[in-house]
């Protein structure tokens, strides 16, 4: 049965739900009405078959059905979060009681690379909050690959070579250098 402004759509035509009684208890139809197998039941009754009822729309399921985050739903309700694209059997994380594509698990939760912007798959470099394939780490001015056994800064957030850092004006890397000590110790006091 679909509910169509108080009316129910039954075999193809439209009818007032109280013209029918349920097949199963044989109480008086309202527009909660479901159809399954040709039969019109009431709520109730649809319920007690064990027809799952999608977690989005609230429909029962009839033909393909998703479970997941405890929950059924119809294939193409079972959206990502984020986008809302159905995953369509395509793998999605959890997390907090909500599903995600890959892409937007990672980027909300996980580690997407700062240069690329693809999931870090293999080892990650991390600093300034961000996260960068180990390959693609490197000075934001000269595009130098870095590693984590070398000596970088930060300006602006990104990170700076130490040959680079060296051409900065004497001003500018007092400036950066008493920023940086201010920064530290406003950590330092939040976690005592």
């Amino acid at each position: 049965a679909i509910i169509d402004s108080g009316h129910i759509k039954f075999r193809g035509e439209a009818y007032h739900p109280y013209h029918f009684n349920c097949s199963s208890c044989g109480s008086e139809l309202n527009a909660d009405a479901r159809e399954k197998s040709g039969e019109l039941y009431c709520l109730r009754c649809h319920d007690k078959m064990g027809i799952p009822i999608c977690g989005a729309c609230r429909r029962p399921i009839e033909e393909r059905v998703v479970h997941a985050l405890g929950k059924a739903w119809h294939v193409e309700h079972f959206v990502c979060a984020k986008c809302e694209r159905p995953f369509f059997g395509t793998r999605h994380y959890e997390k907090k009681g909500l599903a995600y594509c890959e892409t937007h698990y990672h980027q909300l939760f996980g580690n997407i690379c700062f240069v690329c912007n693809n999931v870090v798959t293999g080892d990650v470099f991390g600093a300034f909050n961000k996260s960068w394939c180990v390959g693609h780490f490197a000075c934001s001015i000269c595009d130098r690959k870095m590693s984590h056994k070398t000596k970088f800064f930060e300006f602006d957030l990104k990170p700076v070579c130490r040959v680079c850092h060296e051409k900065f004006p004497g001003e500018l890397k007092k400036r950066l250098k008493k920023y940086h000590e201010e920064v530290s110790k406003k950590q330092i006091m939040a976690n005592s």
